[in-house]
């Protein structure tokens, strides 16, 4: 019995170590693909993606978002669906222009260059980093010339050139072969439009709600009266929220069904034992040792037991624990070569451990009630046992 206990108990603070890690890289890979954990733009944009719906005063609008508690960055961007071109061809193009600094505080996409330089080490005033499936299509190399071709605002058709200057590769095929990146000023004059924005990105403080800051914001930035939208990156992808709930309820299901296991197994155990032990128990009552006495002396047993049993565990789980945060697991070892959800690829994804303090008491707490819970049957037939059947009992 001790060693199911052990093994269950640790397997579960591992598996939660390793759930609540992985729900937390799920949040943060959601939010960095949404562009922030609230977004701001005008009315209408996120369902459309209309390239008429854009923002312009941006400079108030971004001095006021960053004024709100609770905003720890606020990151502007351009956003042109156009067409890229050069002599060897033409490519829908996904162009973001950046602010590099500030982008930087969602993700550092310098991390995705294969070659090249990134934009805020090139000297040139039109940049453009595209991705690797869009450069081996156009044949291109660095410092090759494109031609953007893409809508303004106000509906006239523009067409802007631009100078290779790097190469980024994300892993995933879906975005390698329609991404583009250049700095916001480029982006800007490309459609003709200073000063004009299509996104604001925003990162809140660690902890807090995304949908009370979203709501400060809204009303700090009169969103309603100005033709702007605001949404948290929950309401923006709403299908990444239900694959995290079906992955947190997986997960609970799995704890359930351990601790299931262990209750059978205990019970069954014991059972055993008091089969076992019939004729010693009937001694016992012979001797004066009521039905209680003998109901005691099994759940202190069971008692000691666990008590033993969720030490090991709790060095196994530890040991678990440390060995994840250092290590990781990669997602690809379960032989998932590809679980895109939203432009995000779990299947890339590196699991580690972490604690959460509560979890872990909470866990503990329910195993050993659920393995003290599991010896008071057989307990109790111990105590019903009568000493005159219980010694002629040959088990």
């Amino acid at each position: 019995m001790s060693s199911a206990v052990a093994f269950s108990y640790g397997l579960c603070l591992f598996s939660m170590g390793i759930g609540d890690d992985g729900h937390q890289q799920m949040l943060e890979e959601a939010a960095e693909a949404a562009g922030g954990d609230i977004l701001v733009h005008a009315d209408g944009y996120w369902e459309s993606k209309s390239s008429d719906l854009v923002m312009t005063d941006t400079e108030r609008i971004i001095s006021t978002v960053e004024s709100v508690e609770g905003v720890r960055a606020a990151i502007p961007r351009v956003i042109i669906n156009g067409l890229v071109s050069s002599a060897n061809g033409n490519r829908v193009l996904f162009l973001q222009g950046i602010d590099p600094t500030r982008e930087h505080a969602l993700h550092d996409l310098s991390e995705d260059l294969e070659q090249g330089e990134y934009l805020d080490q090139t000297e040139r005033d039109d940049p453009i980093i595209l991705g690797a499936v869009v450069v081996e299509k156009l044949e291109l190399d660095l410092g090759d010339r494109v031609v953007l071709t893409a809508t303004q605002p106000d509906g006239e058709v523009t067409r802007a050139l631009f100078h290779l200057t790097g190469v980024i590769q994300t892993g995933l095929k879906d975005i390698d072969e329609v991404i583009g990146v250049t700095t916001l000023s480029a982006a800007q004059e490309a459609l003709g439009a200073e000063g004009m924005l299509t996104q604001i990105g925003v990162l809140t403080e660690p902890g807090l709600p995304s949908d009370s800051v979203a709501s400060l914001i809204r009303s700090s930035i009169r969103a309603d009266g100005n033709g702007l939208e605001v949404l948290t990156w929950q309401e923006a992808i709403p299908e990444m929220v239900g694959f995290i709930e079906v992955d947190d309820a997986f997960l609970y299901i799995y704890l359930v069904v351990i601790l299931a296991i262990v209750a059978f197994a205990i019970a069954n155990t014991f059972l055993m034992a008091v089969m076992e032990r019939v004729r010693e128990f009937g001694l016992l009552n012979a001797l004066g040792l009521r039905g209680t006495g003998v109901a005691g002396l099994l759940l202190t047993e069971t008692l000691l037991m666990t008590a033993l049993a969720m030490s090991i565990g709790f060095v196994l789980g530890f040991s678990g624990h440390l060995a994840a945060s250092h290590w990781g697991i990669p997602v690809a070892i379960w032989g998932v070569e590809s679980m895109e959800v939203s432009g995000v690829d779990f299947a890339a994804m590196v699991m580690r451990s972490k604690i959460t303090p509560l979890k872990w008491v909470a866990a503990s707490i329910l195993v050993a009630v659920v393995t003290l819970g599991s010896a008071l049957y057989p307990a109790w037939r111990a105590s019903r046992l009568a000493p005159s059947e219980a010694m002629r009992f040959f088990g």
